[in-house]
């Protein structure tokens, strides 16, 4: 085990990942939400500020590049 956490970005985030991804993935210790690319960057934005994700990408490419994201749930 490792005391860093896991890292999550989202490419998506329709009505099954705001009802069942996000929320689970809130549950889980050592799970930490980094990331959101949505079909625009203001519903990104709108899905970010509601479960207080970090970073918004207007590109879904840039959070599978991130640095910072160490697993992707599409």
């Amino acid at each position: 085990m490792t005391d860093q956490p896991i890292r999550v970005g989202f490419v998506g985030a329709g009505k099954n990942t705001t009802s069942r991804h996000i929320p689970g993935f809130q549950k889980l210790p050592g799970v930490e939400l980094v990331a959101v690319a949505n079909r625009t960057k203001e519903s990104g934005e709108r899905v970010a500020k509601e479960f207080g994700i970090a970073r918004v990408h207007g590109d879904w490419r840039e959070v599978v590049k991130a640095a910072d994201v160490d697993a992707v749930c599409i």
